[in-house]
């Protein structure tokens, strides 16, 4: 297993990381978030803003997200106005990654009216249309990730019970859990919204998103479970992923990964079989996950975690749990903002 390693620290001096300011906006941008970063020392909320811009000006892979950035940093006039342009980023990009919807519980029950795998009339006729709700897209992305976890291998436990003979060894071999149906853009993101305050923080995430370059409506939106934004993945490797605890970064061959992750203590983690996994299609009918919305992911998991953002995030949920009264002296107001917006969308 390879371990990233990431902890929190200082941005580096812009004369240490020259050699990638090619364009002189992009220069200009960076100094201005160093600047920024180098004056707020000592004050937390603001050290975190200006590492998160610096740290996602340095990490993305992504030209055009790296030109949003650069855009929005140079419209900025002062600390203030950098300062809450960080917030943004946080909050409607850091954030929605994120996701608290506390521990999944496997469930081992098996289909004895039928067989788990899909058939070729049910293929068919979900083969031209983004499944409509969760349990279809989990079948539809079972069939084709061979009915295991892309990062682990295991394979789902239904299947174990019901597959052909065939599939013996490799289960032997490699076991059987329940797994799960992960989206790599957030689901609660865009589906079931009830309130206003739900669609208006969702729809300033899916419009953070746009400015990035990844328009969902062009992606195929509102179809809600496109097989491009799901993968397979086991219980704990999902909950690492949902966390940005764990994120699988590109190789120079095509849909071939290598896995990273965080914390190094986790058994299933140590275990696996490879620290590289390569996306294949059972169909090709059926799309392997978008490279660009990994490499998203990707970023958003590396810049939460230097930045610090992923810690600030972790102790405003631990105080969501734990406060019943929020501080007069506006202390809480963080705590306040997540309780009406972020965490509004946990279903």
């Amino acid at each position: 297993m390879i371990i990233e390693g990431l902890s929190p620290g200082p941005l580096p001096p812009p004369k240490t990381i020259e050699h990638r300011f090619q364009d002189p906006n992009y220069s200009n941008a960076y100094t201005s978030v160093y600047n920024f970063h180098e004056r707020v020392l000592g004050d937390e909320a603001s050290v975190i803003r200006a590492r998160l811009l610096g740290f996602l000006l340095i990490l993305t892979t992504n030209d055009t997200v790296r030109a949003e950035v650069v855009s929005t940093v140079v419209s900025c006039s002062n600390d203030s106005a950098l300062y809450d342009l960080g917030e943004l980023y946080m909050d409607f990009f850091i954030c929605p990654f994120m996701k608290y919807k506390g521990p999944r519980t496997p469930t081992f029950q098996s289909h004895p009216n039928r067989p788990f795998d899909l058939r070729e009339q049910e293929i068919e006729s979900m083969i031209h249309q983004a499944p409509g709700n969760h349990e279809k897209a989990k079948d539809l992305a079972l069939y084709r990730d061979g009915y295991r976890c892309v990062a682990t291998k295991i394979f789902e436990v239904d299947h174990a019970v019901n597959g052909g003979p065939e599939t013996y060894a490799d289960i032997q071999q490699f076991g059987a859990t329940a797994t799960n149906c992960a989206h790599i853009i957030p689901a609660s993101t865009y589906i079931k919204l009830s309130n206003e305050t739900k669609k208006d923080y969702a729809a300033s995430v899916l419009a953070v998103l746009a400015r990035f370059g990844y328009n969902m409506d062009n992606l195929g939106w509102p179809k809600i479970h496109p097989l491009f934004n799901t993968m397979t993945l086991v219980t704990v490797v999902h909950d690492y992923f949902d966390q940005l605890k764990l994120w699988f970064e590109a190789t120079t061959t095509p849909h071939r990964y290598e896995i990273k992750c965080l914390n190094p203590f986790e058994p299933i983690l140590r275990n696996m079989p490879s620290p590289f996994t390569t996306f294949t299609t059972s169909d090709p009918r059926l799309p392997l996950p978008d490279p660009a919305l990994l490499a998203l992911h990707a970023t958003c998991a590396k810049v939460a975690h230097l930045s610090g953002a992923g810690e600030h995030i972790d102790r405003v949920h631990r105080d969501l749990r734990r406060l019943d009264v929020l501080a007069e002296d506006g202390g809480s107001s963080d705590v306040l903002f997540h309780a009406l917006s972020h965490s509004s969308l946990i279903p």
